[in-house]
């Protein structure tokens, strides 16, 4: 059976990441999630909503970053929604885990750690936004 959605839209103002993690706390806290499955998504989201603030926008203009999670059959998903420049973080390169520290190229680290995270992570340019789902399966007893 599926729960209500649980949305909330965030300014690109300062104190964003306090609210979305409150939200995430609400997220936690109605849908039951167990703790590795929370400390997962916010892992994730600090990566996903870091990065748009660094690059999603040309200006400093006033933008939003819409979050929606679901759950439904046993799985959790969560959409991000900016209104920023095309970016599909998918098609970055992997980054190269394998070499010494200090030989390895900056970046791509985050995105890796994003899919390890996630049974899925998907990408879609919807209305002029970007739009990244990601999808964690929980218990089907959750």
């Amino acid at each position: 059976m599926a729960k209500n959605p649980i949305h909330a839209t965030f300014s690109n103002s300062g104190d964003t990441m306090p609210r979305i993690a409150r939200l995430l706390d609400r997220v936690g806290a109605e849908y039951s999630l167990p703790p590795g499955v929370l400390t997962d998504l916010r892992i994730a989201m600090d990566e996903v909503v870091t990065n748009i603030f660094k690059y999603a926008w040309l200006d400093d203009a006033p933008h939003d970053i819409s979050i929606a999670c679901r759950m439904h059959g046993g799985v959790l998903e969560t959409t991000i929604e900016d209104d920023g420049v095309p970016f599909d973080p998918l098609l970055a390169p992997s980054p190269d885990i394998h070499s010494a520290l200090d030989t390895r190229e900056v970046g791509g680290l985050g995105v890796h750690f994003l899919k390890r995270l996630m049974r899925d992570v998907a990408y879609e340019r919807v209305g002029g936004r970007n739009r990244l789902t990601l999808t964690q399966e929980l218990d089907v007893a959750t």
